[in-house]
């Protein structure tokens, strides 16, 4: 029974502090933009390669002026290319990018990773773990990508390198544009706005 009282009371508290996350439509083949909002786009290398097993992996960001958490799927289920392209609508709003969570393949099933992401610090290590459960670390000291979207906008977020812990953003608009063309040919690719996050 104090077993039971446990779950329900954990459970209870989960649900009080959970936040509500959107989740960004992906830009079809036969989409253009969404009059008052935006479309960004990039190239998404991955953690894992085979060993993520098919789970997928996503991106939460939040606006910072409306508070809104968002998420977007940066690797498909089932697929295990260690780059992927992403491309989704999304509201105009300068935004904080805030984790990435991700799924390693195991002979169980699978083991889950929320990773905060930082400008300069490697949040995957053991050593970060046992820092920020002790409470040595306070996260909001720390400093955190962000970019800016613009309504009526296509923007560019650049090949997002997420394949170490210490992340990076690289502009490969010219070659990605080659390849993202053919599948979305009513997106403005040419005249989008390169906007690496900062």
């Amino acid at each position: 029974m104090k077993y039971i009282i446990t779950l329900i009371l954990g459970i209870t508290i989960l649900s009080a502090n959970g936040q509500e996350l959107i989740q960004l439509e992906k830009v079809g083949s036969k989409d253009s933009l969404i009059e008052n909002q935006a479309i960004i786009y990039g190239n998404f290398i991955q953690r894992l390669g085979f060993s993520s097993g098919g789970f997928p992996q996503d991106i939460r960001i939040q606006n910072i002026e409306t508070k809104e958490f968002y998420k977007f799927r940066v690797k498909p289920t089932y697929k295990s290319r260690k780059e992927n392209p992403f491309i989704f609508h999304i509201p105009a709003g300068k935004y904080r990018i805030l984790v990435y969570w991700w799924t390693k393949s195991q002979w169980y099933g699978g083991k889950m990773f929320t990773e905060p992401i930082f400008k300069g610090i490697d949040a995957s290590t053991k050593s970060y773990r046992k820092k920020s459960k002790s409470g040595k670390i306070q996260e909001k000291d720390f400093e955190q990508y962000e970019f800016t979207i613009e309504k009526n906008t296509t923007n560019y977020l650049g090949t997002w390198h997420f394949n170490t812990g210490l992340v990076s953003f690289s502009n490969d608009k010219i070659h990605f544009d080659k390849e993202i063309t053919s599948d979305h040919e009513y997106v403005d690719f040419q005249n989008a706005v390169i906007n690496l996050p900062q």
